[in-house]
């Protein structure tokens, strides 16, 4: 559990003859990791050679944010989150630079992880307007024995990094409503406006927990074209959904996914091709840490338009296998061991074209320290 460093700061106005009060939060995670990686994140090509760095976000993306609240009086609540992405191996803010043709979109904003202001009520939920984090990758990442990693946990990388979703973790311009938990159960649905890139996105996600188990599923259309890369990398028109579930064993957590991306194309070039999408991960405790492993696929029966060699791999197929060991030094603070299998088929450019499979074992050494 996070320890948190809270400012307490008490307002001069009176409702009802009770003192107003206003919390701020400031929190955050580091992570930095010793990596000898082949390819990229987004899938590794035939063409990849491994290359030894000191990298950062291995199983947490780095940032730092401040989120707060003030007691409008009867369980309601103003609240507020501002966060940043951290590149802490060369001190870059975001997760990327600028990107060109053909994706052309401008780097990550300052606030690309979460910039909203909103309104709670402890019963019936809250309403946040703003860029936050997407509903999907909320319930990739709620439902997974690597949480949040997107460079190790095999369901963020085959959903989320180089895949033919559009709308990356985040949206901008966001309509968020959560419903407060009924006995278990919990809705969201979003809305992100298109402010003249293209179309709106629009997404919907119910959950329910108790005791061991957890379930959940998740939907969203996306149809605005990304302009940073907050909002992906992709001016696709795609639709997905998921379903995750969850069950406590005690001895071991099991997490499962399974899911479809359909890639419509854009209107000027309109594709139907479809991907299955699954995921199986455990989590192990083992003394004060947690022994990690998860597998996940992306498979197309489609037709894909071949490609260059040299970019990321896996437009027909990719498969990640990851197992690593999570150990805890202290609340806050732990260190990790990890190796993971990335193997990708790519229907490639050549004369005639054909498909090539490349495969990788990547590992990595971390620590990380949550604030």
């Amino acid at each position: 559990m996070k320890r948190e460093f809270k400012l307490i700061a008490t307002l001069l106005a009176m409702s009802n003859g009770a003192v107003m009060a206003q919390s701020m939060t400031i929190f955050g995670s580091l992570d930095a990791m010793a990596t000898r990686f082949t390819g990229t994140t987004a899938g590794v090509n035939s063409n990849d050679k491994a290359v030894k760095k000191l990298d950062g976000g291995g199983l947490s993306t780095s940032h730092f944010g401040v989120r707060g609240s003030e007691d409008l009086g009867g369980g309601a609540a103003a609240i507020f989150e501002l966060a940043g992405f951290i590149r802490n191996d060369t001190g870059q803010s975001g997760r990327s630079d600028a990107i060109g043709a053909p994706v052309n979109v401008a780097a990550d904003p300052m606030w690309s992880r979460a910039a909203w202001v909103g309104l709670s009520s402890k019963s019936l939920g809250r309403l946040r307007l703003g860029n936050g984090t997407s509903l999907l990758y909320l319930n990739s990442i709620t439902s997974n024995a690597f949480v949040d990693s997107t460079v190790f946990s095999p369901i963020n990388l085959v959903t989320f990094i180089g895949s033919p979703l559009s709308g990356g973790t985040g949206w901008t311009n966001q309509i968020l409503i959560d419903s407060a938990n009924f006995a278990g159960f919990s809705a969201s649905a979003s809305v992100s406006a298109s402010e003249g890139q293209g179309g709106r996105n629009a997404a919907a996600r119910v959950s329910y927990a108790a005791n061991a188990a957890g379930i959940s599923f998740a939907y969203q259309n996306v149809k605005k074209n990304p302009a940073t890369f907050a909002d992906g990398t992709s001016s696709n028109n795609a639709k997905a959904w998921q379903l995750a579930g969850s069950y406590d064993f005690k001895v071991v957590k099991v997490f499962a996914h399974v899911g479809r991306i359909h890639n419509d194309g854009t209107e000027a070039a309109p594709l139907n091709i479809g991907y299955k999408i699954r995921d199986l991960s455990a989590s192990i405790p083992v003394s004060t840490g947690y022994v990690l492993a998860g597998y996940a696929s992306r498979t197309t029966g489609d037709a894909v338009g071949p490609v260059p060699a040299t970019v990321a791999g896996g437009n027909k197929e990719r498969k990640v296998f990851t197992v690593g060991y999570d150990y805890f030094l202290s609340k806050r603070t732990d260190v990790y061991a990890m190796v993971m299998n990335d193997r990708t088929v790519t229907n490639t450019v050549s004369a005639p074209p054909r498909l090539l499979t490349a495969s990788a074992t990547n590992v990595g050494v971390g620590l990380r320290h949550r604030f």
